[in-house]
């Protein structure tokens, strides 16, 4: 079973930037969401205590936007991931629970995206570039 949350609650999971670019402002949105992925692990066995246990793994993805800029929005590379695990099986009642445990740790998801923002600046600037020679030709 695999699901998305997307962190769109926290106020933290989106991140404005102003950088200059040939002289007019370009504003950066990078806003951050957890793909989160899990697995049951484990035998179940009637008669017997459950032995199954639900892995999950959040992996961090930053999505730029660029406001008022004819580039389209850019996912940013990442290896980041949060995980864990609970007892039994993986289940909807679960899903919740780890969604949860994922919000609870929005201050590992916005020191990475702060983190993110701060290394694509140079990328971003050479995008723009790009974006700039490609109208005037």
């Amino acid at each position: 079973m695999t699901f998305s949350l997307v962190l769109l609650a926290a106020a933290a999971a989106t991140h404005h930037v102003e950088i200059q670019h040939a002289g007019s402002p370009v504003e950066a949105v990078y806003t951050a969401r957890a793909d989160i992925e899990t697995r049951t692990v484990g035998a179940y066995v009637p008669n017997r205590a459950d032995m199954r246990r639900c892995l999950w793994k959040a992996t961090l993805v930053v999505e730029r936007q660029l406001g008022g800029h004819p580039a389209t929005p850019r996912v940013i590379s990442s290896d980041r991931e949060l995980s864990g695990s609970r007892a039994g099986a993986c289940t909807e009642g679960k899903r919740r629970s780890i969604e949860q445990e994922v919000a609870n740790r929005d201050d590992a998801i916005t020191a990475h995206l702060l983190a993110v923002a701060e290394r694509d600046r140079t990328p971003l600037l050479a995008e723009l570039d790009v974006v700039r020679h490609r109208g005037t030709n």
